[in-house]
């Protein structure tokens, strides 16, 4: 597992300009057959909010969560989980949707699920501005912490990273896993605290259940970053990087067993 490790951090040192550069090049392919480009992502995310919303009036009115308003509440949880099911999501395909890359044996076919994660967080960059505006227009502006919104931009890139060398090589060889990760894909919204609180599970078993997915430590993180003001426990965020740390290890793992096969699976 460690010369798996030294493999991919080697790959990606040594490709690092290149990386950058495809990163670059893969958010603008994305949009280049539309004639109204990046709108139709934030379009998207904006009626995707819009609906969430409504419905939450409907069924509960506009009442708190955790002592914040309830659309500010779900804004803060839900614009990093855009960030991270895009990468789950369109991230997973990047070795798959890359056949003439795969098959050029000059190709560094291991950093192609890290260009895509950049090009997706460089794509979703204006919706933490669109959250910014958000959180400004209610009046919670005065809580924003810039330090810790730094460090959850950090932290959800480095989890998305690591998280899209696994599946990224497990999509590639295998039509079943795709299935089975779309459908549980989902459903991964609903376990984590976008559109409801924690603090109504009243089953302790349940909510450490619940917060062992490292996604919910990001959720939470930007929530804190934006509204909260507050830092979560010493315990979670070192239990939050040893996961990192273990899936980059898997990943960097997987990547160097399979690497052999892509060719003849995409």
């Amino acid at each position: 597992m460690i010369k798996s490790l030294r493999y991919i951090l080697t790959e990606h040192k040594q490709n690092i300009f290149l990386l950058i550069k495809m990163a670059f090049m893969n958010m603008d392919k994305q949009t280049v057959r539309s004639s109204l480009g990046m709108f139709w992502t934030y379009f998207h995310d904006i009626i995707y909010i819009l609906v969430f919303v409504a419905f939450r009036l409907l069924m509960a009115g506009n009442g708190s969560v955790m002592g914040m308003n309830s659309t500010v509440y779900m804004m803060t949880g839900m614009i990093p989980w855009f960030f991270i099911n895009d990468v789950l999501s369109q991230g997973s395909t990047a070795i798959r949707n890359n056949r003439g890359i795969v098959q050029s044996i000059r190709f560094p076919v291991p950093i192609l699920p890290t260009i895509e994660v950049l090009s997706i967080f460089l794509k979703r960059i204006f919706s933490f501005a669109m959250l910014f505006a958000v959180v400004t227009a209610f009046g919670y502006i005065r809580y924003f912490n810039l330090l810790l919104f730094l460090y959850y931009i950090i932290c959800a890139v480095a989890l998305s990273i690591a998280m899209n060398l696994v599946v990224s090589a497990f999509v590639a060889v295998s039509d079943d896993f795709r299935q089975l990760y779309d459908a549980l894909l989902r459903v991964l919204i609903y376990t984590m605290p976008i559109l409801w609180d924690f603090s109504h599970v009243q089953s302790l078993s349940v909510n450490i259940l619940l917060r062992v997915n490292p996604m919910v430590y990001v959720v939470k993180g930007f929530r804190d970053a934006f509204v909260l003001g507050s830092t979560q426990d010493a315990g979670y965020t070192a239990y939050f990087w040893i996961c990192v740390l273990v899936i980059f290890l898997a990943g960097s793992y997987v990547q160097d067993r399979l690497k052999k096969y892509y060719a003849d699976f995409v």
